[in-house]
């Protein structure tokens, strides 16, 4: 079974969603894990049109299934 970075992003009212992607291995270096935080900071602030300080980084997981629900993006 492949395995999954998440981690949601939110803001104020603003809807949360949770970002995944694959990793490359059973354990994500810090490289790998900090760069996809980055790039999920990044979308989720460049998508709703807001500054990245407004962003609220939400837990970070690895070793997850592909979340289900509709507010997720792979990335």
């Amino acid at each position: 079974m492949a395995r999954y970075m998440t981690q949601s992003m939110s803001s104020g009212i603003l809807k949360k969603i949770t970002y995944y992607r694959k990793q490359s291995g059973s354990h994500p270096s810090h490289e790998e894990s900090g760069k996809f935080t980055q790039d999920a900071t990044n979308d989720y602030a460049a998508s709703n049109n807001i500054s990245k300080d407004l962003v609220e980084v939400g837990t970070y997981r690895s070793n997850q299934g592909i979340p289900g629900g509709m507010n997720t993006r792979e990335i």
